[in-house]
């Protein structure tokens, strides 16, 4: 019999929107301290990758730190790792692979896996010996440069995990999907443990904070206690619409008196911490019950040393859960409980910014420029 002639493989050509620009114009942190606003050409797009036009690109209170360099950052870098925008060009695999097509409004993870380390095939991907990180750990000198949302476009590598938002969701609520809602049930209920008749403590009602009392409240937690300082009048008075049930001003009150005194004398079973503070870091290891469960889930800086007084929580053995990022379960169910309506989500972004005016947004977030009322701020391509 004669041989057949191998197949030749047939490559279909990325599919790219019609409008698409030639460069794309992006917010790059060359130090701290030192913001331009920069440009890198759009790259090619093969069968395996894809990019993102921003329509919207939340800050985090880590950009901040990134700024004013007390979290280190592979300079220089274009900021942000919230991403959300419509899909502008996709090659075939990737298409399959992510289940969206040119036009479709996504959200993508911060953490871009290799998929092929132990890590990432134990389905911990987050933790890739070969991780890349939008925003942060990522320089924009590695080609193809557009790694972060404080741009026009942002490149989606292979190995980027790729969220189709809902129907109907706005940019602003999946905004919040992908970190704040996210990591506010990833870490409160997936790795904090909370669960039905449970008591929790939230310390800190930023975004995250927030939506970790709603994830508690989802949980099933019978007692949510939610915990905040005077300057955050506005969102202390949120926290019961996102269902606290008691509120502490920490500047007025003793909080472990208040707390024995919300629990009967019991403590928690589980506290949040997302303050990121270390005096509050370690006033959290004292409100929590024997056998339960410290998370602490804010960057205290590099250079920061918490003293904790480990011997107290060794009899009682209270467990002590640092945590990092959210998963793509998280997300996932941060979409879900978002399309409940039953929280106020909407009301948590509060200041939008044109992706000019980016170093001014960051002094807000970190509230070096005063600016009443904000809660969650964002930057929108000009």
């Amino acid at each position: 019999m004669k041989p057949q002639a191998s197949a030749t493989p047939k490559i279909a050509k990325p599919r790219r929107r019609d409008s698409m620009k030639d460069t794309s114009s992006c917010v790059i942190l060359r130090e701290p301290g030192k913001i331009e606003i920069g440009e890198f050409p759009i790259p090619p797009i093969g069968d395996d990758d894809g990019l993102l036009e921003i329509e919207m690109a939340g800050i985090c209170h880590t950009d901040y730190e990134l700024y004013r360099g007390t979290h280190g950052a592979a300079f220089p870098v274009i900021l942000g790792h919230e991403l959300v925008g419509r899909i502008a060009a996709l090659g075939e695999k990737a298409a399959t692979r992510w289940g969206v097509n040119v036009g479709d409004r996504v959200t993508v993870e911060a953490i871009v896996r290799c998929g092929f380390c132990t890590a990432c095939i134990r389905g911990q991907y987050k933790h890739c010996r070969e991780i890349k990180v939008y925003g942060t750990y990522t320089s924009c000198d590695e080609p193809p440069h557009l790694w972060g949302s404080f741009s026009q476009f942002t490149y989606l590598a292979p190995g980027a995990v790729v969220h189709k938002v809902p129907d109907g969701m706005s940019p602003e609520l999946a905004t919040l999907s992908c970190v704040a809602v996210a990591n506010g049930l990833g870490w409160g209920v997936t790795q904090g443990g909370i669960g039905i008749g449970d008591a929790v403590v939230v310390q800190g009602v930023g975004p995250i904070g927030l939506s970790g009392i709603a994830a508690a409240r989802e949980a099933g937690a019978s007692l949510i206690i939610a915990t905040g300082r005077e300057a955050d009048g506005e969102r202390l008075a949120l926290a019961t619409e996102f269902g606290a049930d008691v509120i502490v001003n920490v500047d007025a009150e003793d909080v472990k008196a208040a707390v024995s005194r919300a629990t009967g004398g019991e403590l928690a079973h589980v506290v949040l911490d997302t303050t990121g503070s270390p005096q509050a870091i370690a006033v959290s290891t004292t409100l929590v019950r024997p056998t339960g469960t410290v998370v602490n889930g804010g960057l205290t800086g590099d250079s920061t040393l918490t003293p904790l007084a480990l011997d107290a929580l060794l009899r009682p053995e209270v467990r002590l859960q640092h945590v990092f990022t959210y998963d793509y379960d998280a997300v996932r169910r941060a979409m879900a409980v978002i399309n409940t309506g039953k929280y106020p989500f909407e009301r948590l972004i509060t200041h939008r910014f044109p992706m000019s005016a980016a170093e001014e947004a960051i002094k807000v977030v970190g509230r070096e420029t005063p600016s009443p009322g904000v809660i969650k701020t964002v930057l929108v391509p000009d």
